[in-house]
């Protein structure tokens, strides 16, 4: 108002009245958008179930190189995080040495048989494996 009517700048207008020049100019809630970023949030959430294994940095080199979005990468993560697009892990590979059979107690004799392989290679350097039968439990003593 003081702006129109006195003809004073926007600066002298505000520091007279005591309010900040960014309240000032800034929309009011009626007139912002309820979200300015749907559309890019919209765009991550489809490259996320196309590509579930990748990040936000490689969503964000799609849209930068081949759509051709100039969009700040720290933007980007954020609504990454926002949308809740974490990348699945891998499943974790079974370690070899690890049974997952539970280990039976021999608590009479004939409980648990064992199998003991011996390996040796031959002169021309194959290998061979022999398995002679025998029970190598300690709670059987034959």
């Amino acid at each position: 108002m003081l702006k129109t009517t006195m003809g004073m700048s926007e600066r002298l207008a505000c520091k007279a009245v005591g309010l900040s020049r960014s309240t000032y100019r800034r929309l009011p809630q009626a007139q912002t958008p309820t979200d300015p970023d749907s559309g890019l949030r919209e765009q991550l959430r489809t490259y996320a179930r196309k590509n579930p294994r990748h990040g936000f940095r490689r969503a964000w080199a799609w849209l930068r190189f081949d759509e051709g979005a100039q969009i700040n990468k720290k933007k980007i993560h954020r609504l990454w995080k926002e949308e809740g697009l974490q990348v699945r892990r891998a499943p974790r590979r079974k370690r070899a040495g690890q049974s997952s059979v539970p280990i039976i107690d021999a608590d009479a004799p004939k409980v648990v048989w064992t199998l003991d392989f011996q390996f040796d290679s031959t002169t021309d350097g194959k290998q061979s494996r022999s398995r002679p039968w025998s029970m190598n439990t300690p709670a059987c003593r034959c």
